[in-house]
């Protein structure tokens, strides 16, 4: 179990507002090119560091969206047309840094499942929690942009669109600084709390096809990110008298919901040796009969577009079959190897039994060539 932060400081997205914030606080006090120019050289130096200095990498899209409005902002300047009204960068860098906010907002799921092509596991786990960080981000500046726009509504209807000096200082070139600056503090409390109801959360490993561990995840990623990238699981085979024991999948299950399989399956924890997970799973199974002996059978890859396995399968005896009259065990009955194989391929049995049933039956067809022997 990891007790460390879930998500760091980084993962706060609105941080990528800083150039432009910069940028509107500076326009007050010097010139407002000089002000786009200085937020420009900030916005590609920090862009600069997230490429290529910070590791693992941590993609800021709403850095980069920033970065390039203030760049665009800044040769405008150097255009003989008027690109902003002297006094009004600040609510100009609002509303065109909201925009691509907007845009980005209504197409979420094309963002993510874009981020979701990569094809480096680790890399695109980052860059996938990168656009989620983005889409959250951008909600909260939309809300506070949404709410400015409203009161700018209201207030010049009321005052049928006269704006004293005051009015315009306000609305207009600080509250633009305020409502990025909201966005930072907000988003933080937000990953403050995260991590809070986070920190005891179950972790998983991230492995290669060969069952090296490459990294780490929450146990919830695994079932939601389906096939991003490949976490180990323990299956165990339970036999008896040559048959082998079968039930009905939960529909709970995010894979071959309802359908026959071997009972006992669960992911590997971070940091679990598997002696320890065989363990943790007989011992919630068979409480009362903890040291039922198991042995190792085979290990493969499993792979479809809904999850993505390293599966370690083992074998356990179970001499009692009065042991099988489990409340775990929803509609378990043992079957035998003939009774499997006239159900082979008709989309009875889950996809990981029916890849299963040769290696179980020529372990089954060995014990018993043994006991005869």
């Amino acid at each position: 179990m990891n007790h460390k932060r879930v998500l760091s400081i980084a993962f706060n997205m609105s941080l990528g507002f800083i150039p432009a914030t910069i940028s509107i606080l500076l326009c007050e006090f010097i010139s407002q090119d000089v002000s786009i120019y200085i937020g420009a050289g900030l916005g590609l130096v920090y862009s600069y560091m997230v490429l290529y200095m910070v590791k693992p990498q941590i993609h800021n899209f709403i850095l980069y969206i920033s970065t390039a409005i203030l760049v665009f902002l800044s040769l405008a300047t150097l255009s003989p047309i008027g690109y902003c009204p002297q006094g009004n960068l600040p609510i100009t860098l609002e509303a065109s840094i909201v925009l691509p906010m907007l845009i980005l907002h209504l197409h979420k799921k094309r963002f993510i499942n874009y981020c979701l092509k990569r094809k480096d596991a680790c890399d695109k786990r980052n860059v996938v929690q990168s656009a989620e960080s983005t889409i959250v981000s951008s909600r909260i500046v939309l809300i506070l942009a949404a709410s400015h726009f409203v009161l700018i509504t209201i207030y010049m209807i009321a005052t049928h669109n006269t704006l004293n000096a005051t009015t315009h200082l306000w609305l207009f070139r600080l509250v633009p600084a305020f409502i990025f600056t909201l966005s930072i503090i907000f988003n933080q409390f937000g990953i403050n709390y995260f991590n809070k109801i986070m920190k005891n959360a179950e972790h998983v490993p991230i492995v290669n096809d060969k069952g090296d561990v490459i990294g780490k995840s929450l146990k919830i990623e695994a079932i939601n990110y389906k096939n991003i990238y490949i976490n180990p699981v323990i299956r165990i085979a339970l036999i008896n008298r040559g048959m082998i024991f079968l039930c009905n999948r939960s529909q709970n299950c995010i894979l071959d919901k309802g359908k026959t399989d071997i009972p006992l399956e669960c992911y590997l924890r971070y940091n679990e040796t598997l002696e320890e997970g065989i363990a943790r799973l007989i011992n919630y199974v068979f409480p009362t009969n903890p040291n039922i002996p198991v042995s190792f059978s085979t290990m493969y890859h499993f792979e479809n577009n809904i999850t993505n396995r390293l599966i370690y399968l083992f074998v356990a005896n179970v001499e009692d079959d009065s042991l099988l009259c489990n409340n775990h065990f929803r509609n378990g009955k043992l079957w035998t190897l003939h009774q499997m194989q006239q159900n082979i391929g008709k989309n009875y049995f889950s996809e990981c039994l029916e890849l299963e049933y040769e290696h179980l039956k020529e372990i089954i067809y060995t014990k018993e060539k043994y006991k005869e022997s």
